[in-house]
């Protein structure tokens, strides 16, 4: 059973505090191990030795030489062999057998695991005749210890180097390089090595790691005899962990099918979060915290075998031996049989790219066919680009794949008429086939997951062609087609399995498989198909509202520009996050960092699209960065006083953050311009006008960086925070009483007590009130209200005293005798000169850039 935080540190008595943590099974028994003796009806277990476990191997390997052989594919520490297992009739040809890998991963004080991967061996070499049926049909590689120092000797989870390779921990952080896929220090690690190295070698369908009980829990004073006692038990769980829910099977009917297999022979298994009656963990979830399912995705060993290969990966906690028999019996059960919606016997590993239920999948009639397809698709698939004519249309169906940048170019047409066009360049006289599908129908473009943009931008170098063959699959959500027909670029095709197409009906849909050899994809760039059939149904779609209910109500759609980082966290706290645009640039590019507004107390990093074109910004060569921080709340829930410390500390932790990555993120230190709306406009003026807050000596690199701006905008920005001041300026303010913790229903309900302990606590109100940190230092200011509707005047009672351009006069008025360059604009102002946010940024950006 895996206890570790998320660092990877084993943790015992901390896991009810931390929501990151494993689940730790608490036996009653271990309770109470050092204020009684144990009953005597749970008698010690035998502990396995090494001479044993070797013995036995070498016996099955004598027992049944047609069966199984036995390798060496590593040595551990103190010079002992990590052996594999190959298990498969040698009578059968390995062709057409699908290649399942077992591990133990987390063997050593996790007994169980390896304890039940040595039964299921037994059973694997016995008379049953499931067990004879995936001996033919699979070959099935079984690691029954992959830490052999761990298991036999020290009954610890890492090996003599500090390396634990379930989760890849090293003694200083993680043994991989995950974006390599490597291993950091692989001679540290030569049990994790052994693993990836049959891995590699065999390229497996699919990847299960058992776990289990023993003595991981045992502190090394309470190890004793190191012998786990009859009785001896935990949850089992089936297909993940608890710690991470990326590490299980893709498809839950897979889990489904082991633990129906384990409860027929009486063995139940927790299944997580649906047990807990939870759900994931999400970015727009955060506020809901402890509420969500515990577990986080991360990078564990195994996940190598999928991101290298696309290997199906489950992980399986085991308290009975027999158990994990029967629940991987069900898992063998799969790979002997035809999948839900598949035509051949396999594993569901074969679809490598899909988009909204069309997929590209692996080419082949052998197993083997389709495991060279498989790997060479997921190692191209990411340069693939899948559409099909939207909307979906009842009779009709489209998958189009572009595998060069010429292609992907023809499928970036603005229009189906430019694609047309595009199509006969590439396509000749058989365009006229694809022309007359689409002008058939009543769809209105070419939908696809790649936007235009990055369609005309790909690169001759990012092109790739399939040696292997490939294959595509369409689903018609009708039992019964008529009038079928399929075209693969306007070429009419025949039914085949090699060379043509397939169809039959399975889990709902008739199933249309076209099938391209390798011949044909070796010359293949744009895979453009198309599919009419006549359903055996007519269904209506569609409802209305009532017509008042119409009239009311519009729906509006914006893209957003997708982030390079989103919520990269700049400290501890969940809020403390910030989505990254970074342009693209040889020279280091300019940034402009955006604080959202809400009063400090509401909105997120998101808003940045309702006031900034965050496009025009990288098309321009800026970089975007745009920050959350805690709010209000967050900081009066802590006892934070004044509250609004949170919000503007942040903002200058998470602005050093920014130069903190200045390098690798190819960012100008010198031109960081910071903005925002509303209290965002104040944080950003506050910003600007403070002096440096950087800590030269401090152990914290993020600390040392400087907090100084290029330049700084707002929009209705509150440039001071003094209750005093602002009546003076506007008779009928009330900004900013929440903001030092005077609560209230409203602005001014907290406003009064503000302004009456205005005295008491000036000097927390001067530390972060913007103007009164105004001196000859500022950076060019630029402030636009956009509400303003009269000209400004001191003393005046306003029609949005929260959002008035008279704040922006007076800091705008002591900033011009010190010669600060300060732009101020309002409606109807009468001034040429930038008008918004976006063009004085822009301007003050690419000025000598």
């Amino acid at each position: 059973m895996i206890i570790c935080d998320s660092a990877g540190t084993t943790v015992f008595t901390r896991w009810p505090l931390m929501e990151s943590l494993c689940l730790v099974i608490l036996f009653s028994s271990m309770a109470t191990v050092q204020a009684q003796p144990k009953p005597q009806a749970y008698e010690p277990m035998h502990r396995l030795t090494w001479a044993e476990y070797e013995a036995t191997l070498q016996f099955w390997k004598t027992s049944h030489p047609s069966w199984v052989t036995l390798q060496s594919r590593g040595i551990s520490g103190q010079n002992m062999p990590v052996y594999l297992l190959k298990i498969t009739d040698s009578s059968v040809p390995d062709t057409d057998k699908q290649i399942c890998l077992v591990t133990t991963l987390h063997c050593g004080p996790e007994r169980s695991g390896t304890s039940g991967a040595l039964s299921l061996v037994d059973w694997m070499l016995s008379d049953d005749p499931l067990a004879a049926e995936t001996r033919r049909r699979q070959i099935v590689l079984i690691m029954p210890v992959v830490n052999p120092l761990a298991l036999f000797y020290t009954d610890r989870w890492s090996n003599e180097n500090g390396v634990e390779p379930y989760a890849g921990l090293a003694r200083d952080g993680k043994a991989w390089d995950i974006a390599k896929l490597t291993v950091r220090r692989p001679e540290e690690a030569p049990e994790l090595m052994a693993v990836l190295s049959v891995v590699d070698e065999y390229q497996p369908e699919v990847h299960v790691d058992f776990h289990g009980v023993g003595l991981q829990e045992y502190g090394s004073d309470q190890l004793g005899t190191r012998r786990m006692y009859q009785g001896q038990i935990m949850t089992e769980i089936t297909g993940s962990a608890y710690s991470n829910y990326a590490l299980r099977p893709w498809d839950w009917r897979v889990t489904e099918a082991m633990i129906d297999a384990g409860k027929e022979a009486g063995f139940p298994s927790d299944r997580f979060e649906a047990d807990a009656q939870r759900t994931f963990w999400g970015t727009e979830l955060a506020p809901l915290g402890k509420k969500l399912w515990h577990g986080m995705p991360m990078f564990y060993t195994q996940h190598y075998s999928y991101a290298k290969y696309h290997t199906m990966i489950a992980t399986q906690e085991v308290a009975w031996e027999q158990s994990i028999v029967e629940r991987t019996k069900g898992l063998f059960r799969i790979g002997n049989k035809v999948w839900n919606d598949e035509r051949q016997p396999s594993y569901p590993v074969n679809r490598m790219k899909h988009f909204v239920g069309h997929f590209v999948t692996a080419y082949g009639n052998t197993a083997t066919e389709r495991r060279k397809s498989r790997v060479e698709l997921w190692s191209k698939q990411s340069n693939l680009a899948l559409g099909f004519i939207y909307p979906q249309t009842d009779g009709r169906e489209s998958l189009v794949c572009a595998t060069t940048a010429a292609a992907k170019r023809a499928v970036a047409a603005d229009g189906l008429r430019e694609l047309q066009i595009s199509l006969h360049d590439l396509f000749g006289e058989n365009a006229q086939n694809i022309k007359e599908f689409i002008d058939a129908g009543p769809e209105l473009q070419l939908a696809v997951e790649t936007p235009s943009a990055r369609l005309l931008e790909a690169t001759e170098a990012e092109d790739v062609l399939f040696e292997n063959g490939v294959s595509f699959r369409l689903r018609l959500p009708y039992r019964k087609t008529t009038q079928l027909e399929v075209q693969l670029n306007g070429q009419v095709l025949k039914e085949s399995p090699t060379d043509g197409f397939e169809s039959w009906f399975a889990d709902g849909f008739t199933q249309v498989h076209v099938n391209v050899p390798p011949a044909k994809a070796r010359q293949t760039e744009l895979y453009f198909i198309t599919c009419s059939y006549t359903p055996d149904e007519i269904r209506r779609t569609g409802w209305m509202p009532p017509a008042t209910v119409q009239e009311r109500f519009a729906t509006v759609t914006a893209d957003a520009t997708p982030a390079d980082f989103t919520d990269l966290s700049y400290g501890i706290h969940f809020r403390q996050s910030m989505d990254v645009w970074l342009a693209e640039s040889n020279a280091p590019t300019p940034l402009v960092f955006y604080i959202h507004g809400g009063g400090w107390a509401a909105q997120d990093k998101t808003d940045i699209h309702q006031h900034l074109d965050v496009r025009r910004f990288l098309n321009s060569g800026i970089s975007v960065a745009s920050v959350n921080y805690r709010l209000l709340q967050d900081a009066n829930a802590a006892g934070v006083t004044p509250p609004v410390q949170w919000p503007l500390e942040d903002a200058a932790r998470a602005l050093q953050f920014v130069r903190f990555n200045a390098d690798r993120w190819n960012i100008d230190k010198l031109r960081i311009a910071a903005c925002g709306v509303s209290a965002g406009g104040c944080s950003s003026l506050w910003l600007a006008l403070r002096d440096d807050m950087a800590e030269p000596e401090s152990s914290d690199p993020v600390a040392r960086e400087s907090t100084r701006l290029f330049c700084a905008a707002g929009k209705a920005p509150q440039t001071s925070l003094d209750p005093r001041q602002l009546v003076e300026w506007i008779p009928n303010s009330e900004y900013g009483g929440r903001a030092f913790g005077f609560p209230g229903e409203s602005r001014p309900d907290s406003f009064a007590p503000f302004l009456a302990a205005r005295d008491s606590i000036l000097p927390q109100i001067q530390r972060y009130s913007p103007i009164e940190h105004a001196g000859d230092n500022a950076p060019p200011l630029f402030m636009e209200f956009p509400t303003q509707d009269k000209v400004p005047v001191a003393g005046e009672r306003q029609s949005d005293p929260t959002h008035s351009a008279v704040s922006g006069l007076m800091l705008q008025r002591k900033l011009e005798v010190l010669e600060v360059p300060v732009e101020l604009r309002y409606k109807n102002d009468g001034k040429s000169g930038n008008a918004n946010m976006q063009e004085f940024l822009m301007g003050q950006l690419q000025s000598n850039q």
